[in-house]
């Protein structure tokens, strides 16, 4: 935000009273902006309000038990008149059609039936679209009712929607079965136009709850840790709509993140920009929690020391730059994990892999056996490895260190085995 310079600078002779003026014009300023700012969000508050109490209204006044499968009573004339004239016109056309074949005159007759089958396809379309409209319906209004539309959704959208799904609208039929809606205004849409929205993300947010509980209860964010929980929160952020309730519902605070760039919001090519300042706002937000948890744990027992031996440094930070490189194949990315790995990484149709010899280890679908099976094939010692079970608590939000436990065997084996051919 860029503020006038009352400072008075470069005015020679200015007074005291006149800088001290200066500067609560300035802060005045400053203020009437921050005020604007949240007269705003306030008022999309009250339209996201306004929408929500028509969809509750609309539900209030349906009967106990509704078939919402059949047509809204609104709807059933407009759609009654329309197939009327259309079964007419086809009869007329099929009778004509026999007129024609019967004096052989084939050429109109296939010329007509055409025009029937036309007909015919239309009410496919019609059936079709009406099917999709009381599926999108009902899935708009249960969103709604369990609080379950995204933040994300302006307000603009939302009472769109509110107004289509709760009958609002008007409904015409085009000569191919296509439904458009009408306002009172004159302003239409058609139903392929209907815009989708955003649902929150409730089990990305419980699984970041969890990870931030773990890191309090541990007080550890060691490199292994990081590299795991960027890769889990790079998993759960991996679809727009998952970023965009990330960012915007109230799962740890009100408001969301609190980001107020409505561009960075909603303009779609800005969504890996938008997807990092999620991931970096929740790592620090993990980091904040472990710093909380040290200090608390340092008051009651002191600090702590450096341990392990120079081999044993060298392997756990040869596993911090294989769990980067990991964490990276998350976004695409193999140029770090190419880095660290005496692999061959290889990234086929999207779908990562590493080569040790004659069989990959497969990560487009990474779990805690992959994770165990690149760091043994990469030479870290049998001691040093954490166990499946280890790894698997890690990446599911449980930073609790464990002692290596001896890996299932039989469950690598099968895992791992080259698929039989025929």
């Amino acid at each position: 935000m860029q503020l006038p310079d009352y400072s008075g600078r470069g005015v020679e002779g200015i007074t005291n009273a006149d800088a001290m003026n200066n500067a609560k014009i300035q802060e005045e300023h400053f203020q009437k902006q921050m005020n604007a700012i949240i007269a705003r969000k306030r008022e999309e508050k009250a339209e996201q309000a306004r929408a929500n109490a028509k969809v509750e209204k609309y539900l209030n006044a349906m009967p106990d038990g509704i078939d919402t499968s059949k047509l809204p009573a609104k709807y059933k004339p407009s759609v009654q008149d329309w197939a009327k004239n259309k079964q007419l016109e086809f009869a007329g056309l099929a009778q004509q059609a026999a007129e024609f074949e019967s004096a052989g005159d084939f050429t109109n007759s296939i010329a007509i039936k055409g025009r029937m089958t036309e007909i015919e396809n239309s009410f496919r379309n019609i059936d079709n679209q009406l099917a999709q409209f009381k599926s999108y319906k009902d899935n708009f209004l249960e969103d709604s009712q369990n609080g379950l539309v995204s933040n994300s959704v302006n307000t603009t959208k939302r009472n769109l929607l509110s107004s289509v799904y709760t009958d609002e609208l008007n409904m015409t039929f085009s000569d191919d079965g296509a439904i458009t809606f009408l306002n009172e205004e004159g302003g239409y849409l058609d139903f392929n136009d209907i815009p989708d929205y955003t649902v929150k993300n409730n089990k990305g947010a419980s699984e970041i709850l969890n990870m931030n509980e773990a890191v309090y209860r541990s007080g550890k964010m060691s490199p292994s840790t990081q590299r795991l929980y960027r890769m889990k929160l790079q998993n759960i952020t991996k679809s727009r709509d998952e970023v965009l309730s990330l960012a915007t519902d109230d799962f740890i605070t009100e408001g969301g993140l609190g980001i107020l760039d409505d561009d960075l919001l909603y303009n779609e090519e800005r969504t890996d920009e938008l997807r990092n300042m999620v991931v970096d706002t929740y790592m620090n937000m993990f980091n904040e929690t472990a710093k909380t948890s040290i200090k608390k744990s340092s008051r009651r027992s002191g600090g702590g020391s450096r341990s392990g031996t120079q081999s044993e440094r060298k392997y756990q930070a040869k596993m911090d730059n294989i769990l980067k490189g990991l964490g990276s194949i998350g976004v695409d990315n193999a140029r770090e994990l190419d880095v660290y790995t005496k692999g061959v990484v290889d990234i086929i149709d999207g779908k990562p892999s590493i080569w040790y010899g004659e069989y990959p280890v497969e990560l487009d679908d990474m779990d805690a056996y992959d994770v165990y099976e690149v760091l043994k094939r990469e030479g870290v010692p049998d001691n040093m490895i954490p166990s499946v079970e280890s790894i698997d608590s890690m990446m599911n939000g449980n930073v609790e260190e464990e002692k290596p436990k001896k890996i299932d065997a039989k469950a690598l084996i099968k895992k791992h085995s080259p698929k039989p051919t025929n």
